[in-house]
């Protein structure tokens, strides 16, 4: 084995090893901190219940990710779509109208 195939996966060397000190848990770990980061930037994450349901979520959608299989990639999918319904979405601002436009182009 040359380490092609593995040597490209994160916490290994150019021959295929595992690098001393990382582990599984730590990167997922990372990975879901990252996800919840990303959602909770669409929505509305300021109780602790919508704190909550964006963890599940994101684990969710980190399965659906990683999944090898596309039976577990569509439930992961479909569960993290379910829970993501249960939250509001931060409002998006307002597209600025014509005039603020006109203005921004330095139009009169």
């Amino acid at each position: 084995m040359d380490g092609s195939a593995t040597g490209a996966a994160a916490g290994h060397d150019k021959l295929g090893r595992l690098v001393p000190g990382h582990t599984e848990w730590q990167a997922r770990k990372l990975r879901l901190a990252a996800l919840v980061e990303q959602l909770s930037i669409d929505y509305d994450s300021r109780s602790a219940t919508a704190q909550q349901l964006l963890a599940i979520a994101a684990a969710h959608l980190d399965q659906a990710a990683r999944a090898r299989s596309s039976a577990l990639r569509g439930r992961a999918t479909r569960l993290a779509a379910k829970v993501l319904d249960r939250l509001e979405r931060r409002p998006q601002p307002p597209k600025p109208g014509f005039d603020q436009y006109v203005k921004a182009k330095g139009g009169a």
